[in-house]
């Protein structure tokens, strides 16, 4: 009888391998959201033993018009050479103002991130680029950016 347990269980794990291995990267991955567009990392940060990088992820909605959401993740790394989110903002003000973000470029060498931020408005009029300051998860300024 255990001969035949053991069999249906090996059975089981060969026709459905993703019950005996977990991927916890693929996993991820997989339940992505379709929305979430451009993921990148735009800099990196240090702060007392910890240290990391930025990761920028734009989410868009919308068939016609398009508009996005953008979000800002820390990611710290461990001494064993894992890595884990260690915080997540979202940046609400591009949602209110129902732009597409078409691309952005960043700095963090010294001093706190900066994103330079370029949108596209659905309806033509008011296509601007903006300025990102984040000091923390908690402080950040958005501001047109000046000419």
């Amino acid at each position: 009888m255990h001969a035949i347990r053991t069999a249906i269980v090996l059975l089981a794990l060969v026709a459905c391998p993703s019950l005996a291995w977990s991927d916890p990267v693929m996993d991820g991955i997989a339940n992505l959201p379709g929305g979430v567009e451009d993921v990148r990392i735009v800099g990196s940060w240090n702060q007392g033993s910890q240290s990391g990088v930025y990761r920028v992820a734009v989410a868009r909605s919308g068939g016609d018009p398009v508009t996005a959401r953008l979000f800002l993740q820390w990611i710290a790394y461990d001494d064993n050479g894992g890595s884990k989110v260690t915080n997540t903002i979202e940046i609400p003000e591009f949602a209110q103002l129902g732009v597409d973000i078409v691309d952005f470029t960043s700095s963090s060498d010294t001093g706190p991130l900066t994103i330079n931020i370029q949108t596209l408005d659905p309806n033509g009029t008011a296509d601007k680029n903006y300025v990102l300051t984040v000091n923390s998860p908690s402080q950040y300024t958005l501001a047109p950016a000046s000419n």
